[in-house]
């Protein structure tokens, strides 16, 4: 029989042997709810990189705990960009503007905000900036700018592609004549209202008298650094994994959702997950994975926003496959390189075999990637990508699913070391009770009262939680497709 993870010291043992009733791990949890979550969290949820739970692994390993919340939905804003580009959405002199500005003249500009003012000097490059000197005139969809170019050479002019639709001009700077009574705009940033909710789960499990003698002793490393010793039935361990697991799905696949009624005619809650919040982040379409795509990638990610050498620090997620093909993405630059001398070196190890005494090994795997400016990727193996059951997309040119070679990039620390991901629950909003039949979770009954009159009993267990990213555009996806 499996254990729970090699952290965890567990035997198997009959029913009742060295035990209490307040030894039973459910009991416990009733008892001390706040002590033995966390405890459960360790059995089921979270034990490595590797794990079948790698983002809530992840969360606890970093010290990143859940934060609780007394509502089960919960709004934050964003500051946007200090300044932006306008944007050209027509060319208002398509006849005349051949040559926008030659000769010193003026010229229209529309452009899709009123932001700049008379005196704002403008362009889409440094070699082509221009000032505006009248005030902005509403025109249709745009606002309509006088500009002349900031030359004194009369055959100089803006070339004509900066008029057309989808061209950006950006402001520069302000500059008056003497005497001036007119001072430059001021771009103020909009906070962008973001608002997320929770999940609610629920899960039962029914277990039978001959199902429950099979007992497992479990012993749980607490913060303390000391050993707390429990049982649980080895049938509960099976419906606590499946749990995790649950809440681990949902905080990947699961999708927002209010119009789905229940059984009571109430909408069902239903939360955005990761893949849907990053609907809105980088996401890149891929055939081949290389190096020099990666880096590229994760420049558009922090270009501008994060110092070099400051903070950029991201994981990549991924199934199995995808970490081959990140292992050979690597290999394939050192090649390229020339970076071999010595390399051998380091990657012959000593083993023991029958077939000779001086037997050697030799491999290695690229499991994280140092790239220029101070970017770190560390991989994170996401065994949820490599489930055949969930993922039935079977990709033609590797025989594996096109899941398995997804790369999700999650930015855990975010802006000044903050958290940017997290899990968010409600305040109590997690419970669960045994309905007793004959039997109940520390044995046959002896007398008393039960619920029902079946030789079984049942857990029931429900949890409102939701994943909170506060900045997705620090995140994103590579995507395999083959179209």
């Amino acid at each position: 029989m499996a254990t729970l993870g090699s952290k965890l010291m567990t035997t198997v043992q009959p029913w009742h042997a060295n035990m209490t009733e307040q030894n039973h791990l459910g009991l416990n949890l009733w008892a001390k709810p706040h002590i033995m979550e966390g405890y459960m969290d360790q059995l089921f949820s979270a034990q490595n990189y590797y794990s079948d739970n790698p983002l809530s692994s992840i969360l606890l390993n970093y010290g990143l705990k859940e934060e609780e919340i007394g509502t089960t939905e919960w709004e934050w804003t964003l500051e946007g960009a200090d300044t932006r580009p306008l944007v050209v959405v027509e060319n208002v002199e398509p006849s005349s503007n051949i040559t926008p500005g030659r000769i010193k003249t003026t010229f229209k500009l529309k452009l899709d905000e009123n932001w700049f003012v008379p005196g704002d000097v403008i362009g889409c490059d440094p070699d082509n900036l221009c000032r505006v000197q009248d005030q902005v005139q509403r025109h249709g969809d745009g606002w309509v700018y006088i500009l002349r170019q900031m030359t004194d050479d009369p055959n100089k002019f803006v070339p004509s592609k900066y008029l057309t639709p989808g061209a950006q001009w950006s402001k520069y700077f302000s500059q008056y004549e003497e005497a001036a009574e007119q001072s430059g705009s001021t771009q103020y940033s909009g906070n962008i209202t973001l608002k997320n909710g929770m999940s609610k789960y629920r899960k039962q499990y029914k277990v039978t008298d001959y199902a429950a003698t099979e007992i497992l002793r479990v012993a749980i490393p607490g913060p303390d650094g000391k050993l707390y010793r429990a049982w649980i039935p080895y049938a509960e361990v099976k419906f606590h994994k499946q749990w995790y697991r649950e809440l681990e799905l949902g905080k990947w696949y699961s999708n927002k959702a209010t119009t789905v009624l229940g059984a009571n005619g109430r909408p069902v809650r239903a939360s955005a997950s990761i893949r849907e919040q990053l609907q809105d982040s980088h996401i890149h379409h891929y055939s081949v994975l290389s190096a020099k795509m990666i880096e590229e990638y994760l420049m558009d990610i922090f270009y501008g926003r994060v110092k070099p050498g400051q903070g950029r620090s991201i994981k990549a997620f991924t199934g199995e496959y995808g970490m081959l093909q990140f292992h050979r993405a690597i290999e394939n630059k050192i090649g390229a390189n020339g970076f071999i001398k010595n390399f051998a070196d380091h990657t012959l190890t000593k083993v023991k075999s029958d077939l000779n005494a001086n037997a050697l090994g030799f491999g290695y795997q690229f499991v994280e990637y140092y790239m220029a400016n101070g970017c770190k990727l560390t991989l994170v193996h996401n065994p949820l990508y490599d489930d055949r059951t969930l993922h039935h997309e079977i990709d033609p040119v590797t025989g594996y699913p096109i899941e398995s070679q997804r790369f999700t990039f999650l930015d855990f620390a975010g802006e000044d070391g903050k958290a940017n991901i997290k899990i968010t629950k409600k305040k109590d909003g997690f419970s669960f009770h045994y309905v007793n039949g004959s039997i109940g979770p520390t044995g046959p009954l002896k007398g008393g009262f039960a619920a029902h009159s079946g030789d079984y009993y049942e857990m029931h267990y429900r949890k409102d939680e939701g994943v909170h990213i506060k900045d997705v555009t620090r995140c994103g996806e590579l995507i395999l497709s083959r179209g």
